[in-house]
């Protein structure tokens, strides 16, 4: 018996066909990967870039604005920076346009909330974020966001989402710290 006879050829064919399949599925799930990663670090620099803002605003953390703006500030305000302006304008001003960006960088309906909580693992979303304002509990930037799972055999989107968080918790000032 010289050469390979037909039925051998196609049962090579078939496992070939297989393992190009397999790699092609693994190239897929690395692409969403990729996808979900990216966007957890477009969260975590979301989350230090509000914390730099924080910082930078100490008048206004001290009196406790920052403690005050909720989650739904309003999307547009008039832009108020330095000469002029209160601390809670600068504030507000800082926190919409934080607001803005992270829709923008996270697709719509991402949701962050800045405030003092002592379990900062709990809440479903910035509606619900569970914040229990604990005296001494450190500050916390929870942010949410949905990722569209994996397109349909027809290329449609697929209605189901995958809900993403991160969440950060900082202390803003060294002084703070040390704060009862």
């Amino acid at each position: 018996m010289a050469g390979f006879s037909l039925i051998e050829a196609l049962v090579t064919i078939v496992i070939l066909s297989f393992g190009v399949l397999a790699l092609a599925m693994l190239q897929v799930q690395t692409l969403v990967d990729t996808r979900t990663s990216a966007a957890r670090n477009i969260a975590a620099e979301m989350a230090y870039n509000l914390a730099d803002e924080v910082r930078s605003n100490f008048a206004a953390f001290d009196t406790g604005d920052f403690k005050n703006l909720s989650a739904t500030a309003p999307a547009q305000v008039t832009a108020c920076y330095g000469a002029g302006c209160t601390p809670q304008q600068m504030a507000t001003t800082s926190y919409a346009t934080w607001r803005n960006d992270l829709e923008s960088a996270l697709g719509r309906g991402a949701e962050g909330y800045l405030c003092v909580d002592g379990t900062p693992d709990d809440g479903t979303g910035a509606a619900d974020n569970q914040c229990d304002n604990a005296p001494g509990a450190p500050y916390v930037i929870k942010i949410w966001w949905k990722e569209q799972t994996q397109r349909t055999a027809d290329n449609q989107p697929n209605t189901g989402a995958v809900a993403m968080r991160f969440i950060t918790s900082f202390v803003p000032f060294p002084s703070a710290a040390a704060a009862p």
